[in-house]
């Protein structure tokens, strides 16, 4: 068994806990573990830290420039 494969159960288990085992929830975490994998496995996590920011920086802008 791989690591990524036992914190994905353990991920599941606690979303279906904590949720009351709404599928929705379930179907998200298995959604995120999967971008989890591949941005591990493609080594993107740094420009999607940098877009992230970049993305947060103009929304914060935009609210700014609406008041």
């Amino acid at each position: 068994m791989s690591i990524e494969g036992l914190v994905g159960g353990i991920m599941i288990i606690v979303a279906s806990i904590g949720n009351g085992e709404s599928s929705k929830a379930l179907w998200n975490t298995a959604v995120l573990i999967d971008k989890v994998g591949t941005k591990s496995q493609q080594g993107t996590w740094g420009a999607s830290a940098h877009e992230e920011v970049n993305q947060a920086i103009k929304d914060s802008i935009l609210k700014v420039g609406q008041r």
